[in-house]
């Protein structure tokens, strides 16, 4: 890949076949309980997006640059260096509503291996890499009236000992907060989250190596001499 591409988070497989947040980046921080601020926004975006009529020219909500490189030893296993937020988050929508809208099967074609293992996936700790493989794999369903925090929790499968995991707490807390913006109006939601000829949401995707380029990309692209824009503004506040 000698050039940034602009991709749907669906999308995005068709390029790689996995997605790693590496050992070296933190947990996930856009569910933490004190970001509901930020959470909201970011959600509120996405949701807005979705919602958007389609016209002959559908403006998307680009979500800006998201990079990294292909982990060694294996050139389908792309290694986030920038935009693990975003991109967890993204995941979480898609699996909601591929449940919400009765399309767990196109997610699991989608986003889990034939061996069972999600395509995008957690190296920081072994019990996130057990959550999402487990929540890929489950055939759930849930009821509006329940949190579905609550709900997983009290699943067979859902280990009690994953909740010692900041990032499997955080993707709890934002589930939640998906739940309570996104059920009432999801009914098509899915369909618009997956099209990759219309798409509501992009990001531009860089595979920092094809541009003999490591994370100095930051310094780079910081230096370039203009006026942040509104989503790098958001971003900075979200890495504060």
């Amino acid at each position: 890949m000698s050039e940034g591409m602009s991709l749907t988070f669906y999308g995005l497989f068709d390029v790689v076949d996995y997605v790693v947040i590496p050992i070296l980046q933190r947990d996930y921080a856009q569910g933490r309980i004190e970001e509901a601020e930020v959470r909201n926004l970011f959600l509120r975006s996405l949701h807005d997006a979705l919602l958007k009529e389609q016209t002959v020219s559908p403006q998307a909500l680009d979500l800006d640059f998201v990079y990294g490189n292909y982990e060694e030893g294996d050139q389908k296993a792309f290694s986030v260096l920038d935009g693990q937020q975003r991109l967890t988050t993204l995941f979480l929508l898609h699996w909601f509503l591929a449940v919400k809208n009765d399309r767990l099967d196109d997610f699991q074609s989608r986003f889990v291996t034939a061996d069972g293992r999600s395509r995008f996936t957690y190296k920081t700790r072994p019990s996130t890499t057990e959550f999402f493989n487990a929540l890929t794999n489950k055939n759930f369903e849930f009821s509006e009236s329940k949190n579905i925090s609550d709900q997983m929790r009290d699943g067979q499968w859902f280990f009690l000992s994953w909740m010692n995991d900041p990032t499997v707490q955080a993707c709890l807390n934002m589930l939640d907060a998906i739940q309570g913006m996104f059920s009432e109006h999801s009914s098509d939601m899915y369909e618009k989250l997956t099209d990759t000829d219309a798409p509501c949401i992009t990001f531009q995707f860089l595979d920092l190596h094809s541009f003999g380029l490591s994370d100095e990309l930051y310094i780079k692209m910081n230096a370039r001499g203009k006026p942040l824009t509104v989503f790098e503004n958001f971003k900075a506040k979200l890495e504060q």
